[in-house]
């Protein structure tokens, strides 16, 4: 069975400077949702993004322990900081 905290830490290990949030959605330890926040994603669309997901994930994905696994990717936003001056 696994468990949401094995798959948070093989993503970010995987792509550094990730973070995720990961939830067991049945509680069955094969049904989980994902949600990934990477500075590696920024300018990829979402194929390309959950492709360096995936491959964080490639051991979890090749055994059948991993049934279903819905993810949301997404590059980090800008921090307000960095805006260009206005006026």
């Amino acid at each position: 069975m696994l468990h949401a905290d094995e798959l948070k830490t093989a993503i970010e290990a995987g792509i550094p400077g990730s973070t995720a949030e990961v939830v067991d959605v049945r509680g069955t330890g094969d049904h989980f949702d994902a949600v990934v926040v990477a500075p590696a994603f920024t300018g990829l669309g979402l194929v390309d993004q959950h492709r360096i997901v995936h491959r964080a994930l490639k051991g979890y994905l090749d055994s059948d322990e991993l049934h279903a696994f819905h993810l949301i990717t997404r590059a980090p936003s800008p921090s307000a900081g960095s805006a260009a001056p206005t006026g």
